[in-house]
């Protein structure tokens, strides 16, 4: 080798690069263009041609179905009430009257059920509801204007109108059913009555300037009386008269205008107005009386409208 060219052999193999340095770009470009696939793919699958979310989809066609069946049980009360209104002002209609109050009922309950099983997986429900409520507006619009008098093919259409799934028979039964349990709940609502827990009645005496409780009977001057009135939805919310009987140890009724504690004819010891709303209050009151307390095991029972709260028993010594 001459020596004019070995100075230019040397001079190409300092040009020659590193093999990383052409593998990395190639890796590299393929990452993105794999990434960039994949996303395309990822996006395709999650969102609709007009670039919206199927998840944001999803949650408009949710709440729009929710609405519709706001609407449209909005919409079967106010023409369920405007049709009762019409049956009963419609005079050619007050021989059956119940019947077709019976018929409009199970028609209501079939609807609301319908509205109810609606949705996204069952769109063919609501659009039949709505389509029976439009023919129950068409009934109420002919019954307004048809008040006096009722051709017989009106009367077919109000039993069609009105003709549900289940046969005339099971609508009455039905509706029968909803009467029953109606009253049961009714009288459960008038029989139900308040109750009571952790009734205490503890003595108190008196303590230079305070108060302290005391278990001797000598040393009491009053009674201390406490007691929980429990939760109860079925008893209508507000002022309640609680009597309560304090029984001495001789069987007698305790009053604070009874010297002798042996008036047995009296049958309260007093009458506490006590704010009731439904849920738990815990209530204290005291009683006091003339006389001295003796020694022995006394009762306490809680009574309103004349049903028993609760009952205890109490010693002082």
């Amino acid at each position: 080798m001459s020596e004019e060219t070995a100075p230019y052999n040397q001079e190409e193999n300092d040009k020659k690069w590193p093999l990383w340095w052409i593998v990395f770009p190639i890796l590299l470009v393929l990452s993105l263009c794999a990434t960039g696939y994949l996303y395309s793919k990822y996006y395709d699958s999650t969102h609709a041609a007009d670039g919206q979310s199927y998840e944001s989809i999803y949650k408009d066609a949710v709440a729009k179905h929710s609405e519709e069946k706001k609407m449209l049980k909005r919409e079967l009360d106010e023409i369920k009430a405007k049709l009762e209104e019409a049956i009963q002002n419609n005079a050619s209609l007050l021989a059956n009257n119940m019947d077709l109050e019976a018929k409009l009922d199970a028609k209501t309950l079939e609807l609301l059920r319908k509205i109810k099983s609606g949705g996204l997986g069952n769109p063919k429900a609501l659009r039949e509801a709505k389509a029976e409520i439009e023919r129950l507006k068409d009934l109420h619009q002919m019954l307004i204007t048809k008040s006096d008098s009722l051709t017989a093919s009106n009367q077919e259409l109000i039993a069609k109108v009105l003709e549900t799934e289940s046969s005339a028979e099971e609508a009455r039964s039905k509706a029968t059913e909803f009467e029953d349990q109606k009253n049961v709940l009714q009288e459960k609502i008038k029989n139900s009555s308040l109750s009571a827990s952790d009734l205490k009645v503890i003595g108190m005496r008196k303590k230079g300037s305070a108060e302290e409780e005391t278990f001797k009977a000598f040393k009491t001057t009053k009674l201390k009386i406490s007691f929980t009135i429990l939760a109860n939805d079925l008893v209508e919310a507000g002022n309640k008269e609680v009597t309560v009987r304090l029984i001495g140890i001789n069987n007698e009724v305790l009053t604070n205008n009874n010297e002798t504690l042996t008036d047995t004819d009296k049958l309260s010891t007093m009458v506490e107005t006590i704010d009731f709303q439904n849920e738990a209050v815990k209530a204290t009151i005291f009683y006091s009386q003339k006389a001295a307390f003796k020694k022995g095991t006394y009762s306490i029972e809680l009574i309103h409208n004349e049903k028993l709260m609760g009952r205890a028993s109490f010693i002082l010594r």
